[in-house]
């Protein structure tokens, strides 16, 4: 068995086990291995699960504009989640209607999939780690808000890696101020800089 597929095969047992609050689905990473650039989410949604794949739903088409704005193809980077099952709250109202909507990975369940990502990391061995949003910043860096360290590299000593934090690509979808996009494309240049010193 390969190692990428003694880790799906991990995140799969994880998954199928897990009991202690609702979730649906799970997903594994996608894209080359080894690969220079590695994107780390936060977990999968609804589409991604239907899909197969992280970052497919509408935060993907963003992030992969952005991407294309940098003259990168999605096919050259590798792209993975923190939390690899889809976290959801299921609420029934009144009439007796359910909703299934999709909810932030809480804590143990991020920690559940620690190893398992970093086994995916030392797979990979990327040059540059680029976290999108608060989740994975604070499990690879000192900072507990990306709105006080995106667009800088810092370097993680347990990893020997830099690591490059940015907004989630959905906050521009929650976000519409121009002044906020602007910051948003900014990052994307920094980051495009970043990696020319690769």
């Amino acid at each position: 068995m390969k190692a990428e597929e003694k880790i799906r095969e991990k995140i799969r047992e994880i998954c199928e086990n897990y009991k202690d609050a609702p979730t649906e689905g799970y997903i594994s990473g996608s894209g080359p291995i080894p690969c220079l650039i590695l994107f780390i989410g936060e977990a999968p949604g609804k589409t991604e699960i239907i899909q197969g794949k992280p970052f497919v739903g509408m935060a993907g088409k963003t992030f992969e504009n952005y991407l294309n704005s940098i003259g990168l193809k999605r096919e050259e980077v590798r792209i993975t989640n923190t939390c690899f099952f889809r976290p959801i709250k299921i609420k029934i109202s009144k009439d007796g209607k359910e909703t299934i909507s999709n909810r932030t990975p809480k804590i143990p369940e991020i920690k559940l999939f620690k190893e398992i990502l970093n086994e995916e990391i030392n797979l990979v061995n990327p040059k540059i780690i680029i976290t999108l949003g608060n989740i994975p910043l604070k499990s690879f860096t000192e900072f507990d808000s990306i709105g006080k360290c995106h667009g800088t590299i810092y370097f993680n000593e347990n990893l020997r890696k830099p690591v490059f934090p940015m907004y989630h690509p959905s906050a521009l979808t929650y976000n519409r101020n121009k002044n906020f996009q602007s910051i948003y494309e900014e990052d994307w240049e920094k980051l495009k800089g970043a990696l020319n010193t690769l």
